[in-house]
Formats: C-alpha cells, structure tokens, sequence
C-alpha cells in the first residue's frame, strides 16, 4: 500500500477530465481537507475546448502500435500545456498545487479482455507540466478482475452522502447509488456520444436542450431492437465502452435507414427509459444529476414519463466538473495509501488503492 507522502492539513490537487463526447478537457483545482473526511473546496474550473485537429484525433480509430504511441505521447503533452494554461490564467505557481489526478483518455476499454488503456497518461504529463501526477487508475483493478469502471461512484459515496444517487450524462449514462448497503455503480445507456454522432451529421456539436429530439417522433421499432440489446439484461457491475458502440449500436442505427433527426429522438428516448428502469429497480427516487446531459432538457422531461422522480440538477461548477473532482479525489486517496476503487462497483476481488505515479 502506499505511503502518504503529503501529511498536510489541506491538499490541493487538480483534476483532469476528457470524456468520450470530445467536447473538450475539465480541469478542476480542488482543495481538501485532511482533518474533515469528505470535505472539498473547489478553487477554480475550466473547460478547454479542443480545437479541431484534436477531436479528430482522439476519435477512436485503429492505429498501429508506433503510431498509437506517439498519439500518447503528443497528448500527454497536449494535457501539460493546458495544465500550464490553466496555472497562469488562475495564477497558481508550483507552491499551490500539491499534485495532478489524471483520468486520462480512453483510447480501448474492453474489460472482459483485460484491455483498459487511456492515453495522454505518460511520465511526459509530470515532466513538461512540473508536477507530480497519479494516473492509469483503472489497469489495477482490471488485473483484479474487474471493469475498470466506473472509477467516479467512491467520490459520490465520501463526498455526497446526502443523495440517495448520482446520476451523470456524459458520452454515456452511468449511475451510482448505495444498495442493500453497498455502493452500487454501472453504466446504463450511450447518451451524449450516440447522439452527438448523428448531430455532427446535420452540422450541429450537440442536440441543444434536447431540441432536435422534441421535434421528432421517435421510431418504435428502433426503440424496442434498442431496449432488446442483450447489455441491459446483464446484472451489474457492467460499463460500456466506445466498442460496444461501434460494433452493436452503430450497425443497428446504420440497417434501420432512419433519417438522423429520428435517430436522435429515438436514442434520447431510449436513454431516458433505460435510466427509469434503473431508476424503478432500485426504488431511486432522488437523483443528483450531473454531465453535458444535463442540459438536455427533452432528455430529462423524457426520465420522468416512467415514474416519479425527484431529479435534482446540480450547480452549475458541480455539473460541468464532478468528474474533474472526482478523479483529483481519486489521486487524494492513492497519495495517502487510502483504497479508491470499489469491488461492489467494478467486481474486482477486493477494494483497492489504484494509481501509478511519475514525478517531474
């Protein structure tokens, strides 16, 4: 287990999100308090958009291995120049912030074959933006036999206690929640990332407020083949992954000949239900939602024609950076050599303390 090598009263630690939706990188300055299990302060938040040339280089492709490596690399320094971009627009020096938890970005997450890899996560990161960084959270726990994923519902568990689940919309929907006593987490549908893919094809980033999908009926016959897809019968702990997506989601939408405007609405309609099927299993009722999908508001309207929920928005820093928060928690954890994943969450063999750490 690992030493705790910061026995400071408070800790700063920065956060480092990219999400599969591409819409940009979050970094979030978190401070800590030691003496106060579960307090945080956020000290500053930013989304950096990615400029073209990056969203379509970290769209999932095949590469061989020499050239996957250099894309590792180029982003890890991509991620040091965005952390030296965020220190001097917040003025933080290297005396402010003790170290960097990064999420990394998932290039192959195919758990059940032992292959989880983000990329963006090499020694370069500490090196060219001076700080210490803990990463490469999810390899551990796959090794132990378990998803990988999701890595986030620790921090919901210590740092919301007061809800009884949260409820993030990111590229996919995924849900965490004590049950019978455990912490309970899975992902539950693709959200932004499917529809986003159709919306790029009308010349939009994103369906704003859900408005595309609001102003077309969804298909039923693509609702019910989606609803059938074999995912949403297995019991969890389950995640999906941009793969899943490719080979499953995407051919089917593909064989349906479905205009993009109706698959847009049929995906948003598919997501909310799926959602109030978790929700209805588990008798959740209220929900701290967070994600880009927050925003969707056709989307969340849609949740509640399958039951009667108390969803409640989170602030407008929670929503756009807990993931952000929560892998700079995750970083706090392995820096005191406190276990950070959970088996009832990813069906590892036992509760553990995951992270790899390079110093500059």
């Amino acid at each position: 287990m690992a030493q705790n090598l910061y026995p400071k009263a408070r800790m700063r630690v920065l956060g480092l999100m990219s999400g599969t939706s591409l819409d940009g990188l979050d970094l979030c300055l978190v401070e800590f308090d030691c003496e106060a299990s579960g307090t945080y302060r956020i000290l500053a938040a930013e989304t950096y958009a990615y400029p073209k040339h990056w969203q379509e280089a970290l769209s999932f492709k095949n590469l061989e291995a020499r050239a996957l490596h250099q894309l590792d690399e180029d982003y890890s320094r991509y991620l040091a120049s965005q952390v030296q971009r965020f220190c001097q627009e917040h003025a933080q020096g290297q005396e402010d912030i003790d170290f960097i938890g990064s999420h990394g970005h998932t290039w192959f997450h195919e758990p059940d074959k032992g292959i989880s890899y983000q990329i963006g996560n090499r020694p370069i990161l500490a090196i060219e933006s001076g700080f210490p960084v803990i990463c490469d959270f999810r390899l551990q726990d796959v090794a132990l036999g378990g998803q990988g994923a999701p890595l986030v519902p620790i921090g919901d568990r210590d740092l919301f206690a007061d809800q009884q689940a949260c409820l993030n919309l990111g590229g996919f929907a995924n849900i965490s929640a004590d049950i019978k006593g455990q912490r309970r987490a899975w992902d539950i549908a693709p959200c932004n990332l499917g529809m986003n893919h159709y919306c790029q094809q009308l010349g939009l980033a994103y369906d704003a407020s859900g408005h595309v999908a609001a102003s077309y009926a969804h298909d039923d016959v693509l609702f019910a083949q989606l609803n059938a897809l074999e995912y949403y019968a297995l019991e969890a702990p389950k995640s999906l992954g941009r793969e899943w997506l490719d080979a499953v989601v995407f051919p089917l939408l593909a064989k349906s000949a479905l205009s993009p405007e109706v698959i847009i609405a049929t995906l948003n309609r598919h997501c909310a239900y799926q959602i109030a099927q978790s929700l209805n299993r588990y008798q959740l009722k209220q929900v701290l939602i967070s994600g880009g999908g927050a925003y969707n508001q056709t989307l969340i309207d849609s949740i509640g024609i399958w039951g009667s929920f108390d969803l409640e928005i989170a602030e407008t820093t929670l929503l756009e950076f807990k993931e952000a928060l929560i892998f700079a928690y995750l970083a706090y954890l392995q820096v005191q050599g406190k276990n950070n994943v959970l088996a009832s969450v990813t069906g590892a063999r036992r509760d553990h303390c995951s992270g790899i750490r390079f110093d500059p």
